[in-house]
């Protein structure tokens, strides 16, 4: 991720909100894997094979 990235999500499923380095950690461990990733807005699979969306929070 970049600094130009936002460093906050929320998750559309639950309303969890995730930071980047949560973000980075989920997928560096293998929990989450990118399915899908746009601007603002990623699409993760997680590790039992749900989807979760995570939509970029401005602050």
């Amino acid at each position: 991720m970049s600094s130009s990235e936002p460093r906050q999500f929320r998750i559309e499923e639950t309303g969890a909100r995730v930071n980047g380095l949560e973000l980075e950690l989920h997928l560096f461990f293998g929990v989450w894997a990118v399915v899908e990733r746009g601007e603002d807005r990623w699409v993760v699979a997680t590790d039992d094979g749900e989807r979760r969306t995570l939509v970029a929070v401005s602050d």
